[in-house]
């Protein structure tokens, strides 16, 4: 019987410069410092604790980010762990967990997505999306099955805001949430919530703290 010794996964660390070239037998990248990568890079693991740009598509198992990140490329990973300041592009996850800052310059699509922080995206689709707010968030389009948004109790800024134009799934319960429409099967709009037109086609309950200019029983959902 023959035995073979696993070998380490090759494992590379970049403190700065503008990096074109990664090995291709390099499975996890870990950055330290100011870092530039240029080429298209498809890793097991991605690590960055400084200031780290992709300009080319980026695939990977793993990325956790504790610092300043920005991927302009694609990307498709499969867990992204954000503590710091994250800009992504077009972003397909399967969970996506942010404590920090997020930026999604075009679209994200996941299967689950919790935020404790600030969140700033053009669109996003997901399965279940859970946002405790810690200062004023602002997406444009926001299409999930269900969603969980609340205030973060342990931050102390007094602009605890998600601003949307469309919410739409199909069990929605909001608080402190700003939107021009809300379209849900079930839709429990809580405190501090100002809704412009709530389309729902089951059930919804209304705060006495929440306003909701127009209210639609749809029988189309």
């Amino acid at each position: 019987m023959k035995n073979e010794r696993a070998k380490n996964p090759q494992s590379i660390t970049l403190t700065s410069g503008h990096n074109k070239e990664i090995a291709k037998d390099c499975e996890r990248l870990n950055i330290r410092g100011s870092v530039s990568i240029h080429q298209e890079i498809h890793l097991k693991e991605i690590s960055t604790h400084g200031f780290s740009t992709f300009h080319s598509r980026v695939a990977a198992e793993l990325l956790k980010s504790s610092g300043s990140c920005t991927i302009k490329g694609n990307c498709e990973i499969k867990e992204i762990i954000n503590a710091g300041n994250l800009k992504m592009k077009n972003v397909r996850a399967k969970k996506l967990h942010s404590s920090g800052k997020l930026t999604i310059e075009q679209t994200l699509h996941s299967e689950h997505f919790e935020s404790i922080g600030i969140i700033a995206a053009k669109e996003i689709h997901t399965k279940h999306f859970q946002l405790k707010l810690s200062g004023e968030s602002r997406i444009n389009r926001l299409i999930v099955d269900e969603a969980l948004i609340e205030k973060d109790r342990r931050s102390i800024s007094f602009k605890k805001k998600l601003v949307c134009h469309l919410i739409k799934g199909k069990q929605l319960q909001l608080a402190y949430t700003d939107a021009k429409f809300v379209e849900g099967d079930v839709v429990h709009v809580g405190s501090q919530c100002h809704i412009e037109t709530l389309t729902y086609s089951e059930s919804c309950t209304i705060s006495p703290n929440a306003k909701v200019q127009q209210i639609i029983r749809s029988e189309d959902r």
